[in-house]
């Protein structure tokens, strides 16, 4: 049964997909345009979850190689030694994002909003760090992004 359900994860991530969809989209043509065609405003949500994708992908290419080999890195370096290691890819890679999109916000925009920068560089931060350190590492990053995705959402209808 397990097995079954994990063969079939797709359609039950299209089932919770249409429900989240329907639940922000009251209106039925709004919905099925959403869902089957496209608008404006999935155009939007698209580009909000490709920069959401390559925030964690940023931590998963420079610190994720790291995390997964942590056996054999500690065996040559030690456990003190990686742990101060593994610190400083975290922080590089935090500082890294925040400096290149307040760099790219004022060069696009002019200005740039600091709360919103440091809720994704920390929101991003804390789950790549809670992330599950496993090398079958199927479904992790889908369900990581939409934990932060929503958190997101949450952070922003607080905020505005």
């Amino acid at each position: 049964m397990k097995e079954i359900i994990k063969k079939q994860n797709s359609y039950i991530f299209i089932i919770i997909l249409s429900f989240i969809s329907k639940i922000n989209y009251t209106d039925n043509i709004y919905y099925l345009g959403v869902k089957y065609i496209t608008t404006f405003r999935a155009i939007d949500i698209m580009y909000s979850i490709i920069f959401t994708f390559l925030f964690f992908k940023v931590f998963l290419d420079n610190y994720y190689y790291y995390v997964l080999n942590r056996n054999n890195i500690i065996v040559r370096i030690g456990r003190k030694n990686y742990n101060i290691y593994i610190l400083k890819k975290i922080l590089l890679n935090s500082v890294l994002l925040f400096i290149i999109n307040i760099i790219s916000d004022f060069i696009m925009i002019g200005t740039t909003n600091f709360m919103y920068i440091l809720i994704n560089i920390i929101l991003t931060t804390l789950l790549v760090s809670i992330l599950p350190k496993k090398k079958e590492y199927d479904y992790e990053l889908v369900v990581i992004m939409i934990i932060s995705i929503l958190t997101k959402l949450l952070v922003y209808n607080l905020i505005v």
